[in-house]
């Protein structure tokens, strides 16, 4: 196996359980792997220096830092510069975590073309899967639950994360890059995936998470819309009716005086009285930071200051509003048009899948699933979780995209330990290895 390949494996293994290791043995094991991330990325960025990578992911790349160096640098340098960044170590460290992404996806580019590269994620992420969610069902089972806040009816399960937010993201994001490199291996659903994915199941609601409910619910409906439309009705009312037996109906349940709340006006002035469930506090926190916000709406408070300035010492919630607050509106568009290029990466041979296998085929539809997982990541990041925090997260996020443009029958067929696969119609090769051995 590429050396590559497996220090990618063993890192997405070891960052996907290092912030549970992080909050039971309270050390500092998460940010020790960023930055040997950042170290791995850099010598697979070394790799591929006579390698010129796919168009889209290039572009992708160049999005991603052009907002990180320009967008993020400059807001921290004024703001430094004007006193406004109260914290400087979450400043540097939330530019630190944009530099992690970059090289994390260097590194997935430069083993996503390897003729085990799917195969490797499928076990890797299955193996995960079955792992967070059975710590999540033992904590359950233990007694070791949490509860997080004054609004929780009940403790919840955390499993190998932070929060249950954080670990309900994460389960439902491992389950989605199981299931796409599954489809993509045209592999059947055998007994071991209906065992894990029963037990994922069982973790996500333990997580007492609407969040990750809601990222499950939407991305399921969003691909039956457009696969299987004839379904939708029926998936629709079956889980509307689990939503309401089970204790998530309670949740839910809640958000029904949300829009009497707003109506009022009584976000402007925080109550608790009023503020009935989480959602509400998040709607007043949104109105709080943008308010203001308006006050440098050009580059923001600086990265990272967002708990700073908050009167409850938290993130937003909403991945656009937080970006507003700490780098203005030119670094929200900077950061949209990076978020919005990720899509357009993920279905850049869908216009050669369409014509080659047809609008019903199985690769269409791994894409389309792919899409709708986007769509509900998307809402999450509107509405709920700061999504661009949760590094973990943002990686399965990353992974599974590169699942889609992975091409493992093709990569079967070149000689194992060829450094230069064949790529999908419209990217871009590099051609110096052929001219030089010409």
């Amino acid at each position: 196996m590429n050396a590559l390949l497996l220090l990618f494996l063993v890192y997405v293994l070891l960052r996907s359980v290092s912030n549970g290791v992080d909050r039971v043995y309270d050390v500092g094991f998460s940010p020790a792997l960023s930055v040997g991330a950042i170290v791995i990325g850099l010598a697979a960025g070394w790799h591929m220096r006579h390698v010129r990578v796919h168009g889209k992911i290039f572009t992708l790349l160049v999005f991603l830092s052009a907002f990180v160096v320009f967008t993020c640098g400059l807001s921290f340098v004024v703001n430094l510069g004007s006193g406004k960044i109260i914290d400087q170590y979450a400043a540097w460290y939330a530019i630190l975590k944009y530099v992690h992404l970059i090289m994390f996806a260097i590194l997935v580019s430069s083993v996503y073309r390897h003729p085990d590269f799917c195969s490797s994620v499928h076990r890797l992420y299955t193996a995960l899967l079955l792992l967070i969610a059975s710590v999540g069902l033992g904590q359950y089972l233990t007694g070791n639950t949490v509860l997080v806040t004054q609004y929780d009816p009940y403790e919840r399960a955390v499993g190998l994360s932070s929060h249950p937010v954080p670990f309900s993201l994460e389960l439902v994001l491992t389950f989605f890059v199981c299931e796409l490199s599954r489809r993509k291996m045209r592999l059947p659903i055998g007994h071991l995936h209906i065992v894990v994915y029963a037990l994922f199941l069982v973790a996500l609601v333990l997580s007492a998470s609407r969040t990750g409910v809601a990222l499950l619910g939407v991305s399921v409906g969003v691909y039956l819309l457009v696969q299987r439309p004839l379904l939708l009705p029926a998936f629709a009312s079956a889980f509307a009716l689990l939503i309401w037996i089970s204790p998530f109906g309670e949740l839910f349940s809640g958000l029904s005086s949300v829009p009497d709340y707003v109506m009022r006006g009584e976000y402007v002035v925080w109550d608790w009285r009023t503020a009935v469930t989480s959602f509400h506090w998040r709607i007043h926190h949104w109105y709080y930071l943008s308010m203001l916000a308006s006050e440098r709406p050009w580059i923001g408070f600086g990265p990272g200051q967002v708990t700073s300035y908050s009167p409850f010492e938290l993130t937003a919630h909403s991945q656009f509003v937080e970006l507003f607050f700490e780098t203005g509106i030119v670094g929200l568009m900077s950061f949209a048009v990076f978020w919005f290029s990720i899509p357009l990466t993920a279905m850049s041979d869908r216009r050669k899948l369409v014509a080659s296998n047809g609008r019903g085929s199985e690769q269409v539809g791994i894409l389309n699933l792919w899409i709708a997982m986007f769509a509900g990541v998307t809402l999450v990041a509107l509405f709920d979780q700061s999504f661009n925090r949760e590094t973990v997260a943002f990686s399965h996020l990353f992974v599974s995209m590169f699942v889609v443009l992975a091409q493992p029958r093709a990569a079967a067929e070149v000689e194992f330990g060829s450094r230069y696969v064949p790529m999908p119609a419209g990217s871009r090769i590099g051609e110096l290895g052929r001219r030089g051995a010409g």
